[in-house]
């Protein structure tokens, strides 16, 4: 095989290491002469670019908490209008309620006072047929006695007794 050298390998050349040096030093300076500034424009709009978008960004996380503080307020809002509605109509059935109760026992007891009257104009008509009756029986009764000429006291006795029904039969 053959011979390697190691340490050749290994350590640079001191002239290609001089010439790569004054390579670089001249690419760097050419860089800095032609395009420093525009990386610094570059990096200074970046910066201004991050900058904004994060002032953006909290603006518009503040404003985000701000309509959802807003949001729950005309929730609340809606919430207790929506409450308020609700207890005005069952205030109003409640109303309503009573008022078709007030007239439905205003007409039960026209109904009852109409039924009571006519059940009186029925018992009148039947006190009335009653009396009648009784006055028919009376004259019946006193064309008997006026036929039969019995008497004076037995005429008294029989129309007191005729007057006792009466008045048993009118209680």
């Amino acid at each position: 095989m053959g011979d390697i050298d190691i340490i050749g390998k290994l350590v640079p050349n001191p002239l290609s290491m001089v010439v790569q040096l004054c390579s670089t030093l001249v690419l760097f300076l050419l860089v800095k002469k032609f395009l420093w500034k525009s990386v610094q424009n570059f990096f200074n709009a970046r910066t201004e670019k991050m900058q904004s978008d994060l002032t953006a960004g909290e603006q518009a996380k503040n404003e985000a908490f701000a309509d959802r503080d807003k949001a729950h307020e005309e929730l609340r809002h809606a919430a207790a209008k929506s409450e308020e509605i609700v207890n005005a109509a069952v205030k109003e059935a409640k109303d309503e309620k009573a008022g078709i109760l007030a007239q439905a026992s205003r007409e039960a007891e026209a109904e009852r006072k109409k039924a009571h009257e006519q059940i009186e104009a029925e018992r009148n008509a039947m006190y009335d047929s009653v009396k009648e009756e009784m006055v028919n029986v009376a004259m019946d009764a006193a064309g008997k006695l006026i036929g039969e000429k019995n008497g004076d006291d037995l005429d008294r006795k029989a129309i007191a007794e005729f007057v006792k029904e009466a008045s048993a039969h009118d209680e």
